[in-house]
């Protein structure tokens, strides 16, 4: 029988140690403070209406979030985006409402909590610009690129000191896609002079305060993962099947806790079968699980398919580690 909280077991793979159970990103609270009157880094209403940096967003039912709206961009030139980027005087915001609020049903003693950001610098410059300008801006004007990436990852770290002060959390998990499914965006080269200083800057403030941090990439990012690790990095997320997680998981599970690293692309496709499906979930694990360093997350949008995912990884779990995973509704 185990006798760590759920806490306390994913802490030991955060920390790259072997849990006594098998942690699932069900064991985390994750929360995105979000609001128009609030943290307005996108819009989360219907329709179409701007974000706090000036930038126009339409909402999109059919995948149930917004884009940037099309043909509509912030930044004409990168060069001058000091004059059309506005960044929001965070003191005026109602941190005490809004986090007391959200943050009133946490189980802080046995889960622990997690505030996700889904903006970083790279993502906000393709968001903020078309996104083939965005790619030749970065060769073209690569100083404008460093000021731009600059700022804001200071608008982070003034976002970030508000976020730890009110909600304190365990884990800050920020988002900047570095790659797609068969590559990544930039060169490595380019990553390391333009935008890597500023997520350092990034990743030494929360990490100041004692909070963990977390990185999400959706697609392929292997050739710059173990240095962003070195950076003060302690997970990251999702893991795409680009990245060859078991070779990562070999390469950098002693100093990266991988969280995910299933394929989900198989996982969805309407020809793959329920056994089918188990079989690849727990060869996912077989992969991951062993020495610790290893959370579970998968997110599928076919209707069904993450309980069959979910109740899969519960089944296989006694596998790994001392104990099954104890069933507490989690």
């Amino acid at each position: 029988m185990a006798a760590l909280t759920y806490k306390e077991n994913a802490l030991l793979a955060l920390r790259h140690k072997e849990p006594e159970f098998l942690p699932m990103i069900q064991d985390i609270q994750t929360y995105t403070p979000l609001g128009m009157d609030f943290v307005c880094e996108y819009i989360n209403v219907p329709g179409t209406a701007n974000d706090w940096f000036g930038q126009s967003w339409t909402f999109e039912p059919g995948i149930g979030a917004p884009n940037p709206t099309p043909g509509v961009h912030l930044v004409p030139d990168i060069t001058l985006w000091r004059d059309f980027m506005k960044f929001p005087d965070l003191s005026k915001l109602d941190w005490e409402g809004h986090s007391s609020a959200d943050t009133a049903s946490w189980d802080r003693e046995n889960r622990l909590t997690r505030i996700n950001d889904v903006f970083g610098p790279w993502e906000r410059m393709f968001s903020v610009m078309e996104f083939q300008d965005a790619l030749c801006a970065l060769m073209e004007e690569p100083e404008a690129c460093y000021d731009f990436f600059g700022a804001i990852a200071d608008h982070k770290i003034r976002l970030y000191e508000y976020i730890i002060k009110y909600y304190r959390p365990d884990i800050i998990c920020m988002h900047d896609d570095y790659g797609h499914g068969k590559g990544m965006f930039m060169s490595p080269e380019v990553w390391r002079e333009l935008i890597k200083p500023h997520l350092q800057r990034i990743i030494d403030m929360v990490a100041s305060y004692g909070v963990i941090y977390e990185h999400h990439c959706c697609g392929y990012f292997a050739p710059i993962l173990g240095e962003i690790a070195d950076m003060g990095c302690a997970a990251t997320n999702l893991v795409h099947k680009s990245n060859h997680p078991a070779e990562l998981k070999k390469e950098l599970g002693h100093k990266m806790c991988m969280i995910g690293a299933f394929d989900t692309q198989y996982l969805d496709a309407p020809s793959t079968a329920e056994e089918e499906m188990r079989a690849s979930v727990r060869k996912t694990l077989d992969e991951m699980a062993p020495g610790g360093s290893y959370i579970t997350l998968c997110g599928l949008k076919t209707k069904g398919r993450n309980e069959i995912v979910t109740d899969e990884i519960r089944r296989y779990s006694g596998n790994f580690y001392a104990c099954p995973r104890p069933d507490a509704g989690i």
